[in-house]
């Protein structure tokens, strides 16, 4: 394997919303609706809170430890002992992951395209898929999500013009007036779903640039839960709120009523084969993932030795884990999500807490860490985009490391410099820190509306069509604000 990953800020980005994306459609949007009903939609405001400060956790510990990432960082603030505690609870959370994403995307396989095929023949070709990649680093695998993640991204827009027929907007009403505790419940459950998020600290060493770290995982997060939640509000518009309750893939069955002629009434095909390299592309990320952890406990970052045995392992265990689809789906909808919760926001406080005991490093270039440590595989070509943070001027020392990279290294380090401001009129001269500050904030008026509109509709059924009107305009408005966040952390001072 190669040694040194590098990905950029867009591609970890997507990568981020693929790893919510990719398991997430199969089979979450059942339980959400099951207890949302017609307000499902609501479902992902506190777990966009929680994305949030979870990409907040990483960069801290980026700031503090560069080149090293979470298993590593986990032993050296908790100590050999401890720290190998910790990393054994994360190696069996991305277990649970793994045998939970390979047995529900092989039930949909067999339902969808090879009805006539064992379950055990799919999971034994999807493991030889992540068993090839498991031969590579992060780096290829991002490569290729960031290539089919734009047209995952396009396909999910172009659902609601393609279903305009089946839409009815009746379904949706009355607004917002579920009871608080089973919308309370599916936040939670979908809050669960979000801990996935903590895989991405395994590859906290392949982007350099701590800013860029956050602002990625905060762009990919939101925009992982705007393209769920267009997915349940279209389940919701075309079957209503009851059917995709009881239905194991509602997803495909709101694609499957695409009918554009009579010659094009298999669109789900065209579609599955568009969203199906990005959940490969999910159960790889968490794969290697999986495999860093299993090689830090050695102290190594070189795991090609182990891919081979831990894919066999992998295979035996998720088909003996369950009996029946009943029981994958019972898994992934109430025991996955209660385990995440149960564990995953203390520990990651602990880590926290712990983290600020070791002060904030000021990175210098690529030779001298190379040359400095032999775990760490890549350089910090972009650590001047952290020195904002740290400290203000350092135009030397970056011109100097520049001079020091070569040619390729250089042009990726300053490939969103030149490139012309996307946000229009005025609001280009907004900073960073406003767009993030802007983020936050719509993340907490999301909060605010959902409690308003859950208060008052009862008596005002129009403030509930309102407060859900602007719920959707804030999401949709937080990814934007998000994105521009990413554009701003990419800049390289000069």
């Amino acid at each position: 394997m190669d040694q040194k990953q590098v990905i950029n800020g867009r591609q970890y980005a997507w990568l981020t919303a693929a790893v919510l994306t990719g398991g997430a459609l199969t089979s979450l949007n059942q339980i959400l609706i099951r207890l949302g009903r017609m307000d499902a939609w609501g479902s992902f405001a506190l777990a966009s809170g929680y994305a949030l400060l979870l990409a907040y956790v990483f960069y801290q510990l980026a700031r503090r430890f560069p080149g090293k990432h979470l298993f590593e960082i986990t032993k050296l603030l908790f100590g050999t002992l401890l720290g190998t505690l910790a990393n054994l609870l994360m190696l069996f959370h991305m277990w649970a992951m793994l045998i939970r994403d390979l047995r529900s995307l092989s039930k949909f396989v067999g339902v969808a395209l090879l009805p006539s095929t064992p379950d055990e023949i799919i999971v034994m070709l999807l493991v030889l898929v992540i068993m090839y990649y498991g031969k590579t680093s992060v780096e290829v695998v991002a490569r290729v999500n960031d290539f089919f993640f734009p047209f995952f991204i396009l396909m999910i827009l172009l659902l609601p013009v393609l279903l305009t027929n089946e839409i009815n907007k009746t379904l949706l009403m009355p607004a917002l007036s579920v009871p608080l505790k089973p919308l309370f419940f599916s936040n939670m459950i979908s809050l669960g779903w979000f801990g996935d998020l903590f895989v991405l600290g395994a590859f906290l060493h392949t982007l350099q640039a701590s800013r860029q770290l956050r602002s990625a995982i905060r762009h990919g997060a939101l925009l992982g839960s705007l393209l769920i939640g267009i997915f349940i509000l279209l389940e919701l518009l075309v079957l209503g709120p009851v059917i995709p309750g009881n239905l194991v893939f509602g997803n495909y069955s709101v694609v499957q009523q695409i009918h554009i002629t009579d010659f094009l009434d298999r669109i789900d095909l065209m579609i599955i084969s568009i969203w199906f390299p990005v959940a490969t592309c999910e159960i790889v990320a968490v794969y290697l993932a999986f495999l860093t952890g299993i090689a830090s406990l050695v102290k190594q970052r070189d795991y090609s030795t182990i891919n081979t045995p831990a894919a066999l392992l992998l295979m035996l265990s998720s088909l003996l884990a369950f009996k029946s689809a009943t029981e994958i789906f019972s898994f992934a909808n109430y025991g996955y999500p209660l385990m995440v919760v149960a564990y995953q926001p203390l520990l990651f406080l602990l880590i926290w807490l712990f983290s600020l005991r070791h002060p904030v490093r000021i990175p210098q270039g690529r030779g001298s860490t190379a040359s400095a440590s032999k775990e760490r595989p890549s350089g910090s070509k972009d650590r001047s985009e952290d020195q904002p943070d740290t400290m203000a001027d350092q135009p030397s020392s970056s011109e100097g490391q520049q001079h020091k990279q070569g040619p390729a290294q250089r042009n990726r380090t300053h490939a969103n410099r030149g490139k012309r401001n996307p946000a229009p009129g005025f609001l280009q001269r907004l900073s960073y820190q406003a767009w993030r500050r802007s983020s936050n904030v719509l993340i907490v008026l999301n909060i605010s509306w959902l409690a308003i509109g859950l208060w008052f509709s009862k008596q005002y059924p129009v403030l509930g069509i309102t407060c859900g009107s602007a719920y959707g305009v804030c999401t949709i408005l937080v990814v934007l604000t998000s994105y521009m966040e990413l554009f701003h952390a990419k800049q390289v001072p000069q």
